[in-house]
Formats: structure tokens, sequence, C-alpha cells
């Protein structure tokens, strides 16, 4: 066993690429402009859309139904899309 931690530690030493330690960070989205803000808040009408700037991602939360659903998305074109299949899974009353 302990020769089986010596090698492995052997590994890591003549071949630092293999460690895979720290983990590569994502990269952090700038803040979005007011009108950019304003854009998304326009397509997702049914939503109160907020920029999250500790997360560094866009949040909404519903304004329709009984739920309240809240969604997180970094990439604004996907966020609208989630908002959209959200409410298109709402059942009509």
């Amino acid at each position: 066993m302990i020769r089986r931690l010596l090698a492995s530690l052997g590994i890591l030493i003549t071949k630092p690429d293999r460690s895979a330690w720290p983990p590569p960070r994502r990269p952090e989205p700038a803040d979005p402009s007011p009108a950019q803000l304003a854009e998304v808040q326009d397509l997702c009408s049914q939503w109160l859309v907020m920029w999250c700037w500790y997360r560094r991602e866009y949040a909404a939360i519903a304004r329709f139904g009984p739920e309240s659903t809240i969604i997180y998305d970094r990439d604004p074109r996907r966020f609208v899309f989630r908002c959209r299949a959200a409410e298109l899974a709402m059942p009509i009353p």
C-alpha cells in the first residue's frame, strides 16, 4: 500500500500536468449594462429579472402561478429560453 502511494506521488511529481488541482476557473461574465438588463426584462415580461452581482448571473422570479419559480443562468440567451420554457410548462386553469 505504501509503495502504491509513493508511486502515485512520484507520478504527480514527474508529470505535474496530470494534476487537476487547483481546478480551472470559469471566466467571470462582465456586469450587464442597464440597457442589456432592460432588454432581458422586456423579453421576459412575466418575470422579475435582476442581475445577481454575487453569483455573477441573471435571476428571475415568476410573477405568475401559485408557486414561486426562480431561474438562474449566466448566459442571457439561455436565460430567456429557460424563462419561456417555464411559462409554457405552466398548466392552463
